[in-house]
């Protein structure tokens, strides 16, 4: 059966060769180029018009990569941020989509043998027992399923084999972390191969520290299972199955509170009421503050909580391959998806929070001040639905968040290839329909802008998001490479999509308080027709129509992306290459606290136009890989997360677009043999990003004109080094050392406008609830941006030259430096969410034949 097969466990010499095996030529070593499956058939990698790395399983356990958000760390121009709400954002090229809701896409598809992971959320046990990973740069869906406008990470999985063999890595590490891994595969009968993966990874202390009290979290619990079959059902037909799951009841990140910016609704000066205020004041207590300094264990989160997920993932997939010829194939891939949330919960605040009992033990206000002592249990008034019942000892928190839901997804894809000595097209249909059924509580304790008076009718603690949201994607494309002589060949592809959305969904009342908030302020003290657990999301506003209820929407949109290329063999060891592709991202709705319908709106589909040139070459008499690209993006509708005025509370997230940004760059990678037992690796990515055209909101709320300005999550450029070392102890052992490091300059978390006045925002003039935002002079805020910063690792290993094993010790981190993926504004909290300490450990590693 012709699948991208790879070894389980490269030679121990083959660290680090990306995107190259060694071979040994009269005692000197060699870089010979390997086989990929980026264009859908087996290839040289030297022979494909297209910027690709590629890491073998051996390499992604050494580097410590154990799900895809670790690719960041290795892959120059790939980052990755986390978010409030937990799905990982990836940007690659500086192309990304910082939305943070389960439903949201990302402008890099995930794939596990070509078939879609089509939501980030799924990603995170993607690397089990793998052949290889391939990173394709670019837009990319003329020949994958999704549609994607910044690139493709496909996981090539280890394949049955005919052979019995089995294999054990096994690390133990600080913060008592045991992780094992091991597979086994072979034949069942004449017919049928299998092979069964098993991945479990246990840290039983956490490694952030509480700031207030004597707590820690980040404890990890994952177990990760997969069992395939590779069954040749005729001469000409071969099917693989594969079903896989995948469980997490980790601890989630708690955010490195930065600063603390009370957020009065309607910019009241007496009717809100900041009752954490006194108690985060970064002046009186800057220990709560630990963004403000360079310890990157320091956090906390509600006392009483413990932040963690409840996911499950199960897949399953088929692969079915039919030769009518010698040169034509049939291909049908379908792919069966479902994730669960059980109840995951993450902290957004980053402080302690306080007891109900504090609360009720104030005393005054400024209403007390005025009044004489009639509101002497002024702050025990805030204390809204739940809270008010609940006992002195329970914590109120900042900000936290609770997740129920579910996500189902397939997908079928019927591709036919037709290979001659001249020309190969391949021609298929993809259908995909996915539904996320999803259930968002936002508490938002004793936050300044839900709680506007101590009364039932002025305030509120938490609302829900519901979200109902089926999406269907229906493609046709084609794809042709014509030799045109032994020196020159080109490729063209083409498809064409139809994407739909349909969104069903609102804000949901919990306990009444909201309800009753609503009617007061949008209703004039009159009755909505809402009611208690129910939608409180205010449709036609200021209309006539004016009522509270869910949103119906749908969303269409149709695209012809494209892809030409021409390739040019200057020598046998050298390669020339020209592109100039076209990709969509589609539209989708956004799931926030909507106060107002038309935060729901859907973002329309993005647009990025690409023209990359690039150079692949073998120097040095074949101990050396060079490959050279430079690229251009012209970037319209970029996707983001950003804000839209509403009335009281001035402004709320939404979704919304771009008009136009431009992306340039240049990348380097070079793999070097100086000698036969000396590696070296060094890639590098320079990019300059800048939005050309366009206004929007920051973080912060402030309008401004966003000209200029670096897209979010984009360092200038990135630096990876890899040295590795090997010699014999003697004829049955050998030993090697390593280190690597990954430098990144300076990206901002936010949009970093050359404006020197915010815009004026006005709206709902003359109503009761009018909003006016003045212009105000504007500086770009400091906190929002990542320094310099440099990740060095190490490891040491033994290896039996004879007998398949081998064991290394190694750390990450080594420096402990400080870093972190993102800054947000969480509500009334800037925070930053840190990268992860210094680890160390031991891994054996062995195979059995």
């Amino acid at each position: 059966m012709k699948y991208s097969n790879a070894s389980w466990l490269l030679p121990v010499i083959s660290f680090g060769c990306l995107p190259c095996v060694v071979i040994a030529q009269d005692g000197i070593s060699k870089i010979e180029v390997v086989e990929v499956t980026a264009q859908k058939r087996s290839q040289s990698i030297t022979d494909i018009p297209m910027a690709i790395s590629t890491f073998d399983n051996q390499q992604l356990e050494s580097l410590g990569v154990q799900d895809t958000t670790d690719l960041a760390k290795v892959v120059p121009g790939l980052n990755f941020s986390n978010t409030a709400f937990g799905p990982p954002v990836y940007t690659l090229r500086g192309v990304g989509f910082n939305e943070s809701s389960a439903q949201a896409t990302s402008t890099v598809g995930i794939y596990i043998d070509e078939i879609s992971l089509p939501f980030p959320i799924m990603t995170q046990a993607a690397n089990l027992d793998l052949a290889r990973v391939e990173i394709m740069k670019g837009p990319q869906g003329t020949l994958f399923g999704q549609n994607a406008t910044a690139g493709a990470i496909n996981y090539i999985a280890a394949k049955p084999a005919a052979n019995y063999e089995a294999g054990i890595v096994a690390t133990v590490g600080n913060f008592e972390t045991v992780s094992m891994e091991g597979f086994i595969t072979g034949p069942i009968n004449s017919v049928v191969n299998a092979r069964a993966a098993l991945r479990t990874i246990y840290a039983g202390r956490g490694w952030q520290q509480s700031v207030s009290r004597d707590d820690e979290l980040g404890q990890q619990d994952r177990l990760a299972a997969r069992v395939s079959f590779d069954w040749q059902a005729s001469d000409v037909t071969d099917v693989l199955f594969s079903m896989n799951y995948h469980r997490d009841d980790s601890d989630t990140l708690a955010p490195q509170a930065i600063d603390y910016i009370a957020a009065r609704a309607g910019n009241a000066i007496n009717g809100s009421f900041d009752v954490f205020g006194p108690i985060l004041d970064a002046r009186v207590n800057p220990q709560f503050f630990p963004g403000n300094s360079d310890d990157i264990r320091a956090a906390d989160w509600t006392a009483d909580r413990e932040p963690a997920l409840a996911h499950r993932m199960y897949s399953l997939t088929v692969n079915a391959q039919h030769r009518y010829s010698d040169e034509v194939t049939l291909v049908a891939l379908t792919g069966m998806h479902r994730f669960e949330d059980n109840g995951s919960e993450y902290e957004r605040g980053g402080a302690a929070g306080v007891t109900a009992g504090f609360i009720r033990n104030l005393t005054g206000g400024s209403l007390d001040t005025v009044f004489d002592g009639l509101y002497r249990d002024f702050y025990e008034g805030h204390l809204h639905g739940d809270y008010a019942t609940v006992p002195d000892s329970e914590y109120v928190t900042s900000d936290y968040v609770f997740q129920h839901g579910e996500i189902k997804s397939f997908s079928q894809e019927l591709r036919l290839t037709k290979v001659t000595d001249e020309v190969v097209w391949i021609a298929g249909l993809f259908y995909s329909d996915s539904t996320v059924d999803y259930r968002t509580t936002q508490d938002w304790g004793l936050a300044t802008n839900v709680n506007i008076l101590p009364t039932s009718g002025f305030g509120f603690n938490q609302l829900r998001n519901v979200i109902v949201q089926d999406t269907t994607t229906k493609a046709v494309f084609a794809n042709i490479d014509w030799s045109f002589s032994e020196t020159l060949s080109y490729s063209l592809g083409l498809r064409y999509s139809k994407d739909e959305a349909k969104y069903d969904g609102c804000t949901e009342d919990i306990d009444g308080a909201g309800l009753a908030l609503f009617n007061q302020f949008f209703f004039s003290g009159n009755d909505s027709g809402g009611v208690t657990n129910g939608c409180v999301t205010v449709i036609d506003f200021g209309e006539p129509t004016q009522s509270v209820g869910n949103i119906e929407d749908t969303l269409k949109d149709n695209s012809l992306s494209w892809r030409l290329a021409a390739n040019y063999q200057s020598s046998p060891n050298s390669m020339m290459y020209a592109s100039y592709s076209r990709g969509f991202k589609a539209g989708s709705y956004p799931s926030l606290a909507a106060i107002v319908a038309n935060q729901l709106d859907p973002v329309v589909q993005e647009q990025l136009d690409a023209y990359e040139i690039g150079l692949k070459t073998s120097i040095a008499d074949n101990t050396a890989q060079l490959n050279v690209s430079a690229f251009y993006y012209d970037y319209k509708d970029k996707q983001l997360l950003t804000k839209k005025v509403i009335p009281v509370f001035r402004t709320a997230f939404t979704l919304g677009n771009i008009d136009e940004s431009k992306v340039r760059g240049i990348e380097f990678d070079l793999q070097w043999y100086p000698s036969d037992n000396l590696f070296v690796k060094a890639a590098a990515s320079f990019l300059d990003s800048e939005v050309t055209r366009g206004d929007g909101f920051n973080q912060l709320g402030q309008s401004l004109n966003l000209a200029g300005s670096p897209l979010p999550f984009t360092s200038d450029y990135q630096l990876n080094t890899l040295l590795r070392y090997n010699w014999n102890i003697n004829s049955e052992l050998g030993a090697y050392v390593s280190v690597d490091g990954a430098f990144s300059s300076e990206f901002s978390a936010d949009f970093r406008s050359n404006a020197t006045m915010t815009n004026q925002v006005a709206d709902f003039i003359g109503s009761p609830v009018e909003v006016i935002i003045p212009p105000e002079p504007y500086e770009y805020d400091q906190r929002f941006t990542q320094p310099d910063y440099f990740i060095a690792n190490a490891r040491l290993g033994i290896e039996d030259l004879n007998r398949g094993w081998h064991v290394f010790l190694w750390a990450r981190n080594l420096t402990d430096e400080y870093y972190f993926s993102s800054v947000v504004k969480n509500n009334e909290m800037v925070a930053a969410y840190p990268g992860m300490t210094r680890t160390f450990g031991v891994t054996f590693v062995m195979t059995f034949d």
